[in-house]
């Protein structure tokens, strides 16, 4: 995962955004993550927490708007988005 911070300091803060979750739903975006990770191994992993939504995308670049597929989660459930606002 590249990062601004270091790479312990970013596996804290998005570990910290994860929690935030119901317990399912915590699993949920790990599984996913971790599939996505083996699926494209060498993609940045950019990740975001706004009021709405907490997004982790996968981008051959470091723009979010290059990201090719996105996990996206909200109190009320998760998503993975294909780049082209396909949900999947």
């Amino acid at each position: 995962m590249k990062a601004s911070t270091s790479g312990g300091d970013a596996d804290r803060q998005l570990a910290a955004f994860i929690r935030k979750f119901s317990p399912i739903d915590q699993r949920l975006i790990r599984t996913v993550r971790n599939a996505l990770r083996k699926r494209f191994p060498t993609a940045n992993e950019l990740v975001y927490d706004n009021y709405n939504f907490f997004v982790i995308g996968y981008s051959p670049t470091e723009r979010p708007s290059d990201a090719i597929v996105s996990i996206i989660v909200r109190v009320a459930g998760g998503r993975l988005r294909h780049a082209y606002g396909v949900p999947v």
